[in-house]
């Protein structure tokens, strides 16, 4: 009996414990104090040979070197990465870190950058898959948004403008309120006779 109840804790924590999921990746896109722009993205090398293996179906992912692998990420991601809808961002300084967690590192050529508009589809084709996006700027707050097939991978979603969105709680305290008058009312008039 003790066998079967340690089993069951056993199932049940590694059940409960997550590897890195090939599911999510992340991008970051953050300013320094020198008012410079960064990416930053992360996923696991098995979410890249997935993205490299939809892109290119014919290549044979055991018979290439490392180099060749950084550099196939490398351009997967420069050109699927559209940063205020202009293909033509200069992303400089680009270096792959190959792990079970990749890393991809760019610097933005422009000083008057703002990433208002973000496309990144690497990874869109995978199943389930999506991208946690960050922006933080140096001087203003920083934004999280999640990067899935609902907004097709693109932060803010088509046709969605980047206002605040309308408080629903200040609609029900009136609402609310109007209620409860015309219940008591009714309730007066109704035990009144």
């Amino acid at each position: 009996m003790h066998k079967v109840r340690c089993l069951i804790i056993l199932l049940l924590f590694v059940k409960s414990v997550y590897a890195h999921n090939p599911q999510v990746s992340t991008i970051s896109i953050i300013q320094n104090e020198n008012k410079k722009w960064s990416v930053f993205i992360t996923a696991p090398l098995y979410t890249c040979q997935l993205a490299i293996k939809k892109k290119y179906p014919q290549m044979n992912m055991d018979s290439i070197s490392s180099y060749e692998i950084q550099k196939i990420i490398l351009d997967l991601v420069k050109y699927n990465l559209i940063i205020n809808g202009d293909t033509t961002v200069k992303l400089m300084n680009d270096k792959v870190q190959l792990a079970h967690e990749t890393t991809i590192f760019f610097d933005i050529n422009n000083d008057n950058f703002l990433p208002t508009e973000i496309s990144f589809t690497a990874f869109s084709n995978l199943y389930n898959h999506f991208t946690l996006l960050k922006i933080v700027p140096n001087q203003s707050k920083e934004i999280n948004y999640i990067l899935n097939t609902d907004n097709k991978f693109h932060f803010p979603k088509m046709n969605e403008t980047r206002s605040t969105p309308f408080n629903f709680y200040l609609l029900l305290l009136p609402l609310s309120i109007v209620i409860f008058l015309f219940s008591k009312k009714y309730y007066n008039k109704r035990y009144s006779q």
